[in-house]
Formats: structure tokens, C-alpha cells, sequence
């Protein structure tokens, strides 16, 4: 596995840098001031929210599962000729270099979209059922935008101490302010919400609090969230217009760039060729080896391994990547995100189920054991019950349910004791030069 120093992020625009996917559209059609001011226009102003929201969720969680453990950029497979991914895979990021500004850019944007809606709206006198639609919709992107820079931006190696970000070219936001703003604005989502969208708001803030490490103000959200049978929250977008869904673009379907880490394939078994038809792997049949175990580059161990856990199947979905020439091993890419336009999970009941069962197993009065959180999730899949469930556990669970899903590397940094990190030998490890002092004493670092 791989070590990740997550740094605070200091972030500046780059304008004219390189375009994730070049000759890419707008995510919102240019109209002028007064066409956008006017009331029957507020669901394009909230279209426009939503495909910035689906662009730069998708970037970010991309990027940050392959900060992570969970995706690796292998140069034998083919499509995988990446040399930021690389950098990204071994734990080095320096968003200040402009290659690595888009995902922090597109954060920016979904601010700039649900702020200018928010705006348009204090100035509008217009139906009940729009207002409540338009300021729902500010109000949420507002927060989760807060959101996503006081999670994935602003950890550093001493956070909550001294982590943070810019946004919008503003001054310096310590982590703990980016949280506190993303949970006003998620209350203030709340206002205009409908029973199943308060849920949703709870679930979220139960996620924030519960990555503070604060337990408490977690299990009471969590226990007003997402509730058994409840749809999922999905960034997806508002229009018909094309946009990327960045796991099938870059680590599915489209292109396979980057791969999955070996455990997944290594749950589910390697494939061999069934000669005699008793289902079982024999000595004498041909097996298709997969990469050691937690490497990130190119080996297989040589031996055929079976189905740690064969159930999981049913819940991670992958397809053999193509390789180069005499690779004498083999990748998988994820087939969760099937499609250019499938929807990204951005909270479920049964992350707030797990949610609740970490909890548990911290002392909250959550109303639910942890086995049985979990077994409930492991239900909705038609996976057996487990008999027992600790910490380690809980965790292992989470990277099966949450896979490709941008939550691993706040689990590894959450819980770096259990989830514990090996170096190659003679690699080592760089920190980003990060003045931290400096930064706090100017207003408008940078």
C-alpha cells in the first residue's frame, strides 16, 4: 500500500492551464445578466449548479482515491501513460503547479454557481415553488462546495491544526472555519428541504462531524439521516449536456488509466480456465495472475489465488484491463460507473448505516449495534451476516461499500494505526514545502 501525506492545499487559479478533457463545454450555456435574472430562468441557473457540482465531485474523489490506496496508475497497462498520475499514485501532489489546479478550480465554480443563485434570488420576487427549488439547491452546493476544500483541501500533516484552503481567491480559511461554513449552509439547505432531502442534509453533516472526531454532534445527525430503503444522493447532472463522469472516463469503461488496487480482485479471486468443469481451480488449469497484493507496480506472486471473498461480487464490479504485451500479470478497473453519464454516490443509507455502526463502537447511544448496522448494509447486497465486528472490521467494510468513492483517504488518515501504511524499500516519503506561519500572517496568501 501506499503512504499518503496529505498537505494543507494552497490553492491559485490558473487561468489557460490544461483542460482536463480538452474542446469540454461549458457546464452552463452563456446568457446575459438580464436573461438569468429573470424568474422563469432560475431551473437553468440551477442546472448549471448541478453539472458544476457532478464535474468537480467527480474530479476531486477520483484524484483523491488515487492519492489513496485504492487506485494505482500502472504504466503496463495500456492507456496508462500518465506521468501526473504517477506522481498522484506515489502520494505527491503540489497544487500550485497548474497540471493539478483543475479539480480545486471546479470546486471554485460550483461556489461561483450557487452563490450567483443565491443572489439572483435575494433580488426576485418570484413563485414559492422556485424559491424553495433555487434556494435549496445555493444553499446546498454553497456547503458541500466548503465542504470539499475542509475535507480533501485542507488537511495537513497537523490538521486540524494548521490545515486550510483559499477559495475564490480569498483569504486564508482554516479547516475547522471550512468545516463550520459547510455546516451553516447545510442548516441552511435544510429550510427548503422535503423529508427525504432533510435526511440527506443530516447523513452530511453526520460525515463532517464524524471526520472532525467530534461523536457526538455525529450520532445526532446520523440518527436523523438517511434511513433503510432511502434513495441515495447522486451528483448528476441538470441538463442533457455531455459531462464526465471522471471514474468511467478515467478509470473505467472509456480509458483505463488508472486501475484498481489488487485487494479488490484478490476478494473476488483470480479467473482461470475451468478445463474439467468442476468448478474449482486445479493444479493442472491455466490461471490468469493478478498483481501482488498492495503492489503498486508489477508483479504477480505466481500462484493462484482463491475468493477471499466470493459474496463481494455482488458489490464490486470489475472487468480485466488490457495490457501490454507479456505483462505476466494482470489489472482490473472498476465497472461501478458503467456508463459516460452514470451517477455518482455521494451519500447512501448505507454509508449512514455504517456511519452509525462506527459510532456504536465509540460510545454513542446510536439506538443500533454495530453488527447490525452492518449486516444490514451486507443485506442489501444479499451478503451473508457477519458474526462479529470491531474497528479493523468496520473499516474493511467501508473500503468494500465506499469503493470509488473518494472516502478511502479520509479513512487512512482517520485511522492510519489500523489502516497502516508501507513503504518500498529505500522509498521514501516528501512533504510539500508549506510556510505555514507565513500563509496565516498574510490575509491574502497567497
Amino acid at each position: 500500500m501506499k503512504k499518503i501525506i496529505v498537505t494543507t492545499f494552497i490553492f491559485i487559479f490558473f487561468y489557460g492551464c490544461e483542460s482536463f478533457v480538452e474542446n469540454a463545454d461549458s457546464s452552463v450555456s452563456y446568457a446575459t445578466d438580464d436573461e438569468i435574472s429573470s424568474s422563469e430562468n432560475i431551473s437553468f441557473l440551477v442546472n448549471g449548479v448541478l453539472n458544476d457540482f457532478s464535474r468537480a465531485y467527480g474530479y476531486v474523489t477520483l484524484w483523491a482515491d488515487l492519492l489513496s490506496d485504492a487506485l494505482v496508475n500502472d504504466g503496463r497497462v495500456q492507456g496508462s501513460t500518465d506521468v501526473r498520475g504517477e506522481y498522484l499514485d506515489n502520494g505527491l501532489y503540489d497544487p500550485t503547479v497548474g497540471t493539478y489546479a483543475p479539480p480545486y478550480q471546479a470546486v471554485a465554480q460550483v461556489w461561483r454557481s450557487a452563490t450567483s443563485l443565491q443572489s439572483k434570488l435575494d433580488d426576485m420576487d418570484i413563485d414559492t415553488s422556485l424559491k424553495t427549488e433555487g434556494y435549496f439547491t445555493a444553499y446546498l452546493y454553497q456547503g458541500l462546495s466548503y465542504y470539499l476544500l475542509g475535507t480533501y483541501y485542507g488537511r495537513g500533516p497537523s490538521y486540524p491544526s494548521d490545515g486550510g484552503a483559499t477559495l475564490n481567491e480569498s483569504s486564508f480559511i482554516l479547516s475547522s472555519d471550512l468545516n463550520s461554513s459547510a455546516l451553516l449552509y447545510l442548516d441552511s439547505a435544510a429550510s427548503y428541504a422535503d423529508d427525504h432531502q432533510t435526511r440527506i442534509i443530516h447523513s452530511l453533516m453526520a460525515r463532517i462531524y464524524l471526520y472532525s472526531d467530534d461523536y457526538p454532534n455525529a450520532a445526532q445527525h446520523a440518527l436523523l439521516g438517511l434511513q433503510d430503503g432511502d434513495a441515495p444522493f447522486y451528483a448528476m447532472p441538470g441538463l442533457e449536456d455531455p459531462w464526465p463522469n471522471w471514474y468511467w472516463y478515467e478509470a473505467g469503461n472509456n480509458r483505463t488509466r488508472y486501475t484498481l488496487a489488487s485487494r479488490f480482485k484478490h476478494m473476488l479471486g483470480e479467473d482461470f480456465i475451468d478445463s474439467n468443469g468442476n468448478g474449482v481451480w486445479d493444479s493442472t488449469e491455466t490461471f490468469t495472475d493478478c498483481a501482488v497484493l498492495g503492489a503498486d507496480v508489477g508483479q504477480g506472486d505466481g500462484v493462484y489465488n482463491s475468493a477471499l471473498e466470493p459474496e463481494e461480487a455482488a458489490r464490486i464490479k470489475v472487468s480485466a484491463a488490457p495490457m501490454s504485451p507479456e505483462t505476466p500479470y494482470m489489472r482490473y478497473y472498476q465497472i461501478k460507473y458503467p456508463d459516460s453519464d452514470s451517477p455518482l454516490n455521494v451519500i447512501s443509507w448505507q454509508e449512514n448505516h455504517l456511519m452509525l455502526a462506527e459510532l456504536a463502537l465509540q460510545g454513542q447511544s446510536v439506538g443500533v449495534n454495530a453488527l447490525d448496522a452492518v449486516n444490514a448494509v451486507r443485506a442489501a447486497h444479499g451478503i451473508s451476516n457477519l458474526v462479529s465486528v470491531d474497528l479493523s472490521t468496520l473499516l474493511h467494510e467501508r473500503d468494500k461499500e465506499l469503493f470509488c468513492q473518494g472516502q478511502r483517504i479520509i479513512d487512512q488518515n482517520r485511522h492510519a494505526d489500523l489502516l497502516s501504511w508501507h513503504l518500498g524499500e529505500g522509498t521514501t516519503w516528501h512533504f510539500l514545502p508549506v510556510p505555514y506561519e507565513e500563509e496565516l500572517a498574510n490575509p491574502n496568501y497567497p
